[in-house]
């Protein structure tokens, strides 16, 4: 006697479900892996994080002068001290008028050491004159190519550099001269005004055209 019930249509129905079985075991499984892998990012995320902490605990943040942005660099690199001198040269160099001048030696005689404070504000008043009575701008462009720094003792450092020196009176241009900058700095104790902690022991302004023009004619 012949069946009316076909068996295919069961055995379809089976393999069926040992299908879904099997993708949702695979997918159970991708998805603990996951999981894991997850976990042991967090973990080595969390690990860095708490090392990169502690070491800035550790280490002193000082602000560099000039930076962009107010970037802030731990510790006290050369680049820090070339950068700070560079930031000095700017603000004894480059003004427009006598209020941009004031602004700014106001800015570097907080960086000068004791010794050199008083030089530089006699230096000061004897330009602020000229500055005021011309209403000059003046404009100091120094060649990369030609920056020195060096470690003359231990904590103490020269920076030079060569440019051209422009001086404008009322908008024309008054004077022009091929100058040599050399400027000394310090290592001292960083403070509230000066955070970086570099002093200015020197900064000397040499027309380089104009003396060997002077040693040429004696």
């Amino acid at each position: 006697m012949k069946s009316d019930t076909d068996p295919r249509p069961m055995s379809d129905f089976v393999r069926l479900e040992q299908a879904i079985r099997s993708s949702t075991v695979l997918a159970a499984g991708a998805s603990v892996v996951l999981l894991l892998i997850t976990i042991s990012s967090l973990t080595f995320a969390g690990c860095v994080i708490w090392g990169a902490r502690r070491a800035a605990a550790r280490m002193p943040v000082l602000v560099v002068p000039g930076a962009v942005a107010g970037v802030y660099s731990p510790g006290l690199t050369e680049d820090n001290v070339r950068a700070a001198a560079r930031y000095l040269a700017g603000l004894g160099t480059s003004f427009s008028g006598v209020h941009s001048m004031d602004q700014r030696f106001d800015e570097l005689e907080t960086f000068a050491s004791p010794e050199f404070l008083p030089r530089l504000q006699v230096a000061r008043s004897r330009l602020r004159q000229d500055v005021d009575t011309q209403n000059q701008a003046r404009v100091f462009y120094g060649m990369p190519s030609s920056e020195r720094l060096a470690q003359t003792a231990p904590g103490r450092f020269e920076y030079v550099i060569r440019g051209q020196r422009v001086v404008y009176a009322s908008g024309l241009t008054m004077d022009s001269h091929g100058t040599r900058l050399n400027i000394k700095l310090a290592l001292g104790t960083p403070s509230e005004k000066n955070r970086v902690g570099v002093l200015l022991d020197g900064f000397d302004v040499t027309d380089e055209d104009a003396a060997l023009h002077a040693s040429a004619s004696r």
